[in-house]
């Protein structure tokens, strides 16, 4: 096997165990934290189902930025914005009120998902 071979491989698999690790990690038994990705100009998952007091961790796995804005992209919320996030670049909110969140991605604005808080 060739070294071009091997090393594209190897790339693969790291990239399989990152996002395999950040699956996990938005399943946490604990409820305290949960985890979206950002990859091919969409949110994973769309909708999310977390208890109030969990922070929600959005990562960027595209190369191009975006940002979570709470509300949708016609009706902003002004109380959070990411800004825009880089490759690989992190944003946490914690949610501490039930109810159903919508946001989006303010450059990209059919990028959208939901956060629904249950108490």
């Amino acid at each position: 096997m060739n070294r071009l071979a091997v090393f594209g491989a190897v790339a693969i698999a790291v990239l399989a165990i990152g996002i395999g690790a950040l699956f996990l990690r938005s399943l946490s038994p604990s409820g305290s934290v949960a985890g979206v990705t950002i990859s091919n100009y969409a949110f994973h998952p769309s909708t999310v189902t977390i208890r109030a007091g969990t922070t929600l961790q959005w990562t960027n796995m595209d190369t191009v930025a975006h940002t979570v804005t709470m509300g949708s992209h016609d009706d902003m919320m002004d109380s959070v914005d990411s800004g825009p996030m880089g490759h690989m670049a992190t944003f946490s909110y914690k949610f501490m009120e039930p109810g159903t969140y919508a946001y989006h991605c303010d450059p990209h604005p059919y990028m959208t998902g939901t956060v629904v808080v249950t108490a």
